[in-house]
């Protein structure tokens, strides 16, 4: 067989296993499981399941429980003698795993919060561990013959491993969970990645013992050998190496590097098999000397993440996946054939889920949390996902269990996994995060009561302020915060230019301006201009206020516009969260690193920041790791305000080029096919702008169709347009008019002249009137520079009278000359008044957006959101608890 080298054209089987040539088989193994995990998860992920339980399902799936039913399938696919091969592809898999593994566990994290994690990870393993103690004595006495195992396993050995496999919480599924959820901020979350640390190290601390068990039980000297070995190996890898290897980044400035050189990737792979090889020669295991490497590897600078993000990706597609399928193939359920398997396997489930839910609330609760937060705890820490199955996985080799036992262990782990983020969600509800950081928040005051009085006053008063229905709300309306949602990097360029004409007055300076009350606290790493006041009454926010220097008090003075009020920036970045470890690693080192979260560690951040500060504007930013399906979900969970706008700026129509010839400028047929390229451009799911309808803000969304154009003059005057189609001005039409006018009265300001156009339907022919009325004695607001246009979209034709759109009626018919040659270095203003779930864009705005697209004009669709303040306030559930504690 060796010698055919024609193969299956010379007749040979490629299904016929050669121990001399083993990699044909092989490449078609590892083609079907990656193939299979990939498929599963498409409908795991989607009901937010790591995926290790795909990778575990799929290695079921075509293991002896279902396809090993079919006739001579597991000889042809999976021969036995083939097995070796994979799982030597699967265990350096596995060793790459458990070297991520170490890199993940931040030393730093766990010593600012050592009292909690240690008394919770403590807890949460010792109560499990005692109670899967007892679990092993039936369990023993039914599955554990030699018959089972391969050979006479010790009671206490047994126990042990029992024990473990109950106690252990897989760390990397709960930092996914984490999140997925948004919970890596809470009190809850802060308090599982603490705990899950200290129990994931203490579980494969108790790991090692066991195998150690296991392997020196006929010799108790060499058990006390392996373990003097194995502890004398960390230290040394812990404290002379871990410090030789910073010095020597250091010093060879490796930790400054954008990306970890060659060498030093070559270096820490190095250390990192040494320590593997070590451990297992000793008759611990590899894994485990992979574990101590990744625990000595510097994590300034995020160098930690770094590295990741050089070496992860070949792993976790490839060899992680065929480990834990590997697993499943070792699974054969048609073993459970036995009444007394399945109350085994309930059993497992309940007591294993049970020990851990209980005593991680119970120590939530004495930690201060409340009911239901230390539920949420209890129920994360009971998550068992890849850390089960590894440890299964070393049972099973090491012979401790029987493929019975595996079995069984496996369901539990996939179930218990698998019920961890619906429960947590049924425990910890959104409504109820959010009256709890409401409450948290105001226990947080420094003026108790009269704090929280005096907060209540200013939302009702900000509700006020936030109407918008006449012309003469125009002038007292303001923004107190401009929330940009930052989701690809390629919309920046637009982002800041349309950031600098809406807050940015460089004519002025920005400190005299009057600087908005915010529910939000900026954040620490905020420029140095950030400004904080005592809380107003905002119906009088529109007079221009000074302070005395001798008194302190404040000063009023009428006939001060909204438009002067001092707009603070707050910057979320949408960063997708993928399946890589890197994400992992980048958002737990960013969420809790400090308090608050500092720019120094998101370059794109970065910029806003230095933006803010030239600007000297308030500035705060948050990190958001996201799913594509969660992005819409993690806006409207953040903590915007009613008085906000929150801008989204979009990349729109795409040019592709070589050199500097256009290759595509196509033309977009219909709505339809814009709408889908919008949607993929920008990483969005098809559901995203339904489920953003509901927003409790102002929206306002900048479909840039330039941004990507090569020819466009990115230093020419930007011109912007306003678009007023309504018959009827509705709130959102109001608040595109603001919109307008506060860039017209910023770009006077900066003795910018250039002309601005309102396009106004025909039917609403007063409102030059009422504009130039109401802003009478402001001299920024001339006709000279304004010029409003009447719209008609009814047009006479040789047959009939023709309708066309708004937009439409506007390029062909009113547009002037001058204004068609600047057509790319202008902006559109519209409302958007109807956004709603059923269908978020009515008939005029899908014009809009066609015509952008293919005239090639950036366009903004504004909307209002207007809600009502109850008239009573109710307690609220966090309310009552809290009343329920303190009693």
């Amino acid at each position: 067989m060796a010698g055919q080298v024609g193969g299956v054209l010379s007749g040979a089987n490629p299904f016929h296993y050669n121990s001399s040539s083993p990699l044909t088989l092989f490449l078609f193994q590892a083609c079907l499981i990656i193939a299979t995990c990939n498929l599963l998860h498409l409908f795991f992920g989607k009901l937010r399941q790591p995926k290790v339980i795909s990778e575990v399902i799929a290695g079921i799936i075509l293991g002896p429980t279902v396809f090993g039913q079919i006739p001579n399938y597991t000889e042809t696919v999976f021969p036995a003698s083939s097995i070796p091969g994979l799982n030597l592809t699967a265990n350096l898999g596995i060793i790459l795993f458990m070297f991520f593994l170490g890199l993940e566990v931040d030393t730093a994290f766990m010593k600012r919060h050592m009292k909690t994690a240690l008394s919770m990870g403590l807890a949460t393993l010792a109560v499990p561990f005692g109670f899967g103690c007892l679990f092993a004595i039936p369990l023993y006495h039914n599955y554990s013959s030699e018959e089972d195992t391969g050979k006479e396993v010790k009671f206490t050995v047994f126990m042990v491993f029992i024990a473990v496999s109950m106690a252990v919480t897989a760390f990397p599924v709960l930092c996914r969970i984490l999140n997925e959820l948004r919970l890596i901020k809470d009190r809850a979350g802060i308090v599982v990645l603490g705990a899950g640390i200290i129990n994931d190290i203490l579980g494969w601390v108790l790991l090692a013992l066991s195998v150690i068990l296991s392997n020196s039980e006929s010799s108790p000297v060499n058990t006390v050998y392996i373990l003097l070995c194995t502890f004398g190996w960390f230290l040394v890898y812990f404290y002379p190496l871990k410090y030789a290897l910073r010095w020597i980044f250091i010093r060879t400035h490796e930790l400054d590097r954008n990306k970890p050189s060659t060498f030093a990737t070559m270096s820490v792979l190095f250390i990192m098999f040494i320590s593997a090889y070590f451990t297992d020669i000793i008759g611990v295991h590899a894994i485990f000397g992979a574990f101590i490497a990744g625990l000595v590897v510097p994590r300034e600078n995020h160098y930690v993440v770094k590295l990741t993000e050089r070496m992860e990706d070949i792993p976790n597609i490839v060899f992680i996946p065929i480990y834990f399928a590997v697993a499943g193939l070792n699974v054969d359920l048609t073993l459970l054939n036995e009444g007394k398997d399945w109350g085994y396997i309930f059993a497992s489930i309940g007591i294993a889920v049970a020990s851990k839910v209980f005593s991680g609330a119970i120590v939530a609760k004495l930690h201060g949390l409340f009911y239901r937060e230390s539920l949420a705890v209890g129920i994360l820490m009971s998550c068992k996902g890849i850390v089960e199955i590894v440890v299964l996985t070393v049972g099973l080799n090491a012979e401790i269990i029987s493929k019975k036992i595996f079995a069984m262990f496996i369901l539990m782990a996939l179930v218990s996994t698998f019920a961890t983020t619906p429960l947590t969600q049924l425990a910890y509800t959104e409504s109820y995060r959010k009256e709890l950081n409401k409450t948290l928040a105001m226990k947080d005051t420094e003026h108790g009561v009269e704090e929280t009085e005096e907060t209540e006053l200013s939302l009702e008063e900000e509700h006020i302020a936030n109407t918008l229905s006449s012309f003469e709300d125009l002038k007292s309306f303001h923004i107190t915060e401009v929330v940009t949602v930052l989701n690809t990097t390629d919309a920046i360029s637009a982002c800041l230019e349309f950031l600098n004409c809406l807050i940015y007055d460089n004519s002025h300076d920005q400190s005299k301006f009057i600087n908005v009350p915010r529910a939000r606290v900026l954040s620490n790493s905020s420029s140095h201009s950030t400004l904080r006041s005592r809380t107003k009454r905002l119906k009088r926010l529109w007079s221009k206020t000074t302070e005395d220097n001798e008194t302190g008090l404040t000063v009023i003075e009428e006939d001060i516009l909204g438009f002067d009020f001092l707009v603070p920036l707050n910057v979320l970045h949408l960063r997708l969260l993928t399946e890589r470890t890197t994400d992992l690693l980048q958002s737990s080192t960013l969420y809790n690193e400090e308090s608050h979260f500092t720019p120094n560690s998101d370059s794109i951040i970065g910029i806003f920041d230095i933006f803010s500060r030239l600007g000297k504007v308030p500035f705060s930013s948050e990190v958001i790791f996201s799913t594509i399906r969660e992005k819409a979900l993690n806006i409207k969970s953040s903590n915007i305000k009613e008085g906000n706008l929150v801008f989204l700026p979009l990349k729109g129509a795409l040019y592709e080029y070589k050199g500097s010839i256009a290759l595509n400028d196509e033309k977009y047929q219909n709505f339809n096919h814009i709408y889908s390229h919008l949607l993929g451009i920008n990483e969005l799911a098809s559901n995203f702008f339904n489920t953003l309808t509901n927003l409790n803000a102002n929206l306002a969304m900048l479909i840039s169709n330039t941004s990507s154009k090569m020819n466009v003059n990115k230093f020419a005057t930007r011109y912007f347009s306003l678009v007023l189609a309504n018959e009827n001005l509705t709130s959102s039409d109001f608040l595109a008019l603001y919109i307008f006018l506060l860039i017209f009265y910023r770009n006077r300001n900066k003795q910018m002249n250039n002309k601005s156009t309102i396009f106004v339907n025909e039917k609403n022919h007063v409102l030059a009137e009422h504009l130039f009325d109401t802003f009478q004695n402001c001299e920024w607001l001339s006709e000279e520079y304004l010029n409003i246009i009447y719209v008609k979209t009814e047009h006479k034709t040789a047959n009939d009278i023709a309708t066309v759109s708004f937009i439409e009626s506007i390029m062909r018919n009113y547009l002037p000359e001058e204004a068609k040659e600047s057509l790319e270095e202008t902006t559109f203003i519209m409302a958007e008044p109807y956004f709603q779930s059923t269908e978020p864009f009515s008939d005029g705005v899908k014009s809009a957006i066609l015509e952008g697209a293919n005239l090639r004009f950036d366009l903004l669709l504004v909307h209002h959101y207007t809600c009502n303040i109850p008239e009573e306030i109710t307690t609220s559930e966090t309310d009552k608890e809290i009343v329920t504690d303190n009693a």
